[in-house]
């Protein structure tokens, strides 16, 4: 059992990511959200995506100011990568610094996006073994190389001397804290990241409205946990003609009658921080966080056919 902030009975936040995002394909999610004082963290792209992907950037004005307004409103932005494909070194840089000159600050969060060649410690580099060789042999041609001084896409000392936490490994269930206790931790091993946690798993709608069962946040609540969901609002969230789904509605309506913190990611992974001195893990945690990952994995295949 957690001690949380103003006594709440847990801790609650969300993470965004903005693929395939536009004003129209979220604001009506954070509209609610506002409505309900529930808050969240909203990544972004920088530039526009140069390959499959789709969405707004802060390239585009609407959108930027958009952005400019979630932030008055107390939603957390925080970066995507600068962008959906191949980003190199000095255009990263570039991206990092229009994103304080624009927003105020440089980011604390990274989400590594897909395959970003960029992305840090990304692919088998975030396994220990014997996951690193099995899926080492799996994506054996995929390349990440972010935190790789000698790649044409290093940023990883940018990583090192602005960014605060990047998100790792993503489970099934609600309570974040009880599947990775540790977390946000430091791996000696990746030393371009200062703290890496993880999230529950609230991928697109279906996996969020199941995530968000109410036997689940009745659960979190007596466990006195602390849940970060990872989703797409821009992932079926809201209909063509603009209707927010009513799924979402009601799990959002639920949980904002619980006695919880609502806050942003960086707020309360800051405060976890703040209250665990020991942040460093060794190779039999990170081996039981490896072996609960690929668990809740081979699950969500299963019922989720994803």
């Amino acid at each position: 059992m957690n001690t949380w902030p103003k006594n709440k009975k847990f801790a609650f936040t969300i993470i965004d990511d903005t693929d395939n995002s536009t004003i129209e394909n979220i604001k009506p999610v954070y509209d609610y959200l506002t409505s309900k004082g529930i808050l969240a963290t909203k990544t972004i792209w920088i530039y526009p995506p140069n390959d499959h992907y789709s969405g707004s950037s802060l390239r585009d004005q609407n959108y930027l100011e958009y952005i400019k307004e979630l932030k008055l409103n107390g939603f957390d932005i925080q970066l995507h990568n600068v962008g959906s494909g191949k980003f190199k070194r000095d255009t990263i840089i570039k991206g990092l610094k229009e994103f304080k000159l624009i927003l105020g600050t440089f980011p604390k969060i990274h989400i590594n996006h897909s395959q970003n060649t960029d992305n840090l410690y990304w692919g088998y580099k975030r396994h220990v073994f014997p996951f690193r060789l099995l899926f080492g042999l799996i994506q054996r041609n995929k390349s990440f190389e972010g935190e790789e001084s000698d790649s044409p896409y290093f940023w990883g000392d940018w990583s090192a001397g602005i960014l605060k936490y990047t998100r790792n490994y993503v489970f099934n269930d609600i309570n974040t804290l009880k599947m990775d206790p540790k977390m946000p931790w430091r791996d000696t091993r990746k030393p371009l990241v200062n703290y890496w946690f993880s999230s529950s798993d609230g991928h697109s709608l279906d996996e969020f409205i199941s995530l968000l069962e109410e036997k689940n946040i009745q659960r979190l609540s007596d466990e006195g946990g602390a849940c970060i969901v990872y989703t797409h609002f821009a992932s079926g969230f809201v209909a063509e003609d603009g209707t927010l789904n009513q799924d979402f509605k009601r799990a959002i309506d639920l949980l904002s009658k619980h006695d919880a913190w609502f806050t942003t990611a960086t707020e309360l992974l800051d405060f976890l921080v703040q209250n665990q001195e020991n942040r460093t893990v060794k190779y039999p945690y990170l081996l039981r966080l490896n072996t609960k990952w690929l668990i809740h994995r081979i699950i969500k295949k299963i019922k989720f056919k994803k």
